[in-house]
């Protein structure tokens, strides 16, 4: 089989890969979750191994080390490293299995596997008695030297085992109270389960090729030519999945920002007494990206930011008056959803922490537009309702706050707190608190 095909597909491979795991690597920066820093990190991982095995950089990584074949030895290291994120990611995305104590579990089980696979087959190669480079042939051309015929059993064990463990995790993904993302996300990991099952199948040519070159009379090259193809094809799925991920995440942060321009409008400065309203369209994001729009995470985060700073100016407007009367009201009006907050789901069902705070919010607005006195300090709250969620529900609780801005019992309440003889009267109840 020719080589120049694959060079070419290599070279292509790797330079989309490396530059959008380059800017990956840069947004990552930004953030606080580990998921797009696994995500930029496999990326460039996944981008040095098609550029270690295009034959002219073989050959030239082999040349300035002195050891002609190390990228036949790089390239399986960084395949187990790859899987490896693959695993990690696996684990991040199901909330109950991302914990800190969970994390360092999965971490001190599976990383003697990993580390213990390197080691071993960086032994073995130092070990072995090589001649000149083989690019993408290697597993053939020296079929008869035992420390190669060691190395790749080793790294096949790992290769499998790990695989079929993180094929595991793909299907069993479970986010309790999160059907419809786990949804999404199992078919984003379906392309994952792919992408490592042809790492499978790169495992069987590569045996095939390495048994039949050691125990027949020809080396069989093309075959083992023929197992880059199943990588090249891992690759192509492994982008799929990152891609179909990408995009969702981009319609669901555009979405939220759409969904929380009411609430920007009413906690702004110059809200009016009739209700929310959304701000201008890039009042919220002016400043916070060089290109606005195309980075909706960050624009994302602005707008939150934006939405706490409007929540705090409107402080002392906190009655605890609009959070009582939701919940006489929830009580005398009972829902079909239980009245918890982590296990509401985002639709339609009533979320009782976010009507509070949105009615909250909606007296407070109005009556800063009405011009009303602050509330005597010891008569308003120190915190919204909300202010004990956890930093990876924020998102979701703001977004449901949004969302109860218009429902019928919020605005009842408001408008009943807005009736009452002394706003500030009465004080929150005990345990009650939160924030956006």
């Amino acid at each position: 089989m020719t080589t120049l095909p694959l060079t070419v597909t290599n070279l292509v491979i790797a330079g989309v890969t490396l530059g959008l795991g380059t800017v990956k690597g840069l947004a990552a920066r930004r953030e606080r979750e580990w998921t797009l820093k696994l995500t930029a990190s496999v990326l460039l991982c996944a981008g040095l191994i098609f550029l270690l095995a295009t034959p002219v950089v073989y050959r030239t990584v082999g040349a300035a080390v002195h050891s002609p074949n190390i990228s036949a030895l790089l390239v399986p290291v960084l395949t187990l490293v790859c899987v490896a994120h693959a695993h990690a990611l696996t684990q991040l995305w199901q909330p109950h299995r991302s914990s800190a104590s969970a994390l360092r579990a999965g971490a001190l089980r599976w990383g003697p596997v990993y580390g213990g696979a390197i080691t071993a087959m960086a032994v073995l190669y130092g070990r072995a008695e090589l001649g000149p480079a083989t690019p993408l042939r290697f597993a053939a051309a020296y079929a008869r030297v035992p420390d190669v015929v060691a190395l790749h059993l080793v790294y096949w064990a790992a290769l499998i085992t790990t695989v079929v463990v993180t094929v595991r995790e793909c299907r069993s993904l479970s986010i309790p109270g999160r059907p419809a993302l786990a949804g999404e996300l199992r078919s984003v990991l379906g392309w994952f389960a792919v992408a490592l099952g042809f790492n499978l199948v790169n495992v069987a040519l590569g045996a095939t090729a390495l048994i039949g070159s050691a125990t027949g009379p020809h080396r069989l090259d093309a075959v083992a030519q023929s197992a880059w193809l199943a990588t090249i094809a891992s690759c192509v799925a492994a982008n799929v999945a990152l891609a179909s991920m990408v995009l969702r995440s981009r319609r669901a942060e555009r979405q939220d920002q759409r969904t929380l321009k009411p609430l920007l409008g009413l906690v702004s400065e110059d809200a009016g007494t009739s209700g929310p309203r959304p701000p201008a369209p890039t009042a919220a994001l002016r400043g916070h990206a060089l290109w606005p729009g195309l980075n909706t995470a960050l624009d994302l985060v602005a707008v939150m930011a934006e939405i706490h700073d409007g929540a705090g100016r409107l402080s002392p407007w906190w009655s605890p008056v609009p959070a009582l009367v939701v919940d006489r009201l929830a009580a005398d009006r009972p829902t079909t959803d239980g009245q918890d907050r982590e296990g509401a789901e985002s639709g339609g069902d009533r979320d009782i922490t976010a009507a509070r705070a949105a009615a909250t919010l909606l007296y407070a607005a109005r009556a800063r537009a009405a011009g009303l006195p602050a509330l005597p300090t010891g008569h308003r709250l120190a915190r919204l309702p909300g202010s004990d969620t956890e930093p990876h529900a924020e998102r979701r609780h703001l977004v449901a706050v949004a969302r109860h801005l218009c429902d019928p019992l919020v605005v009842e309440a408001a408008a009943l707190a807005a009736e009452a003889p002394t706003g500030a009267a009465r004080g929150p109840r005990r345990g009650q608190s939160s924030s956006p």
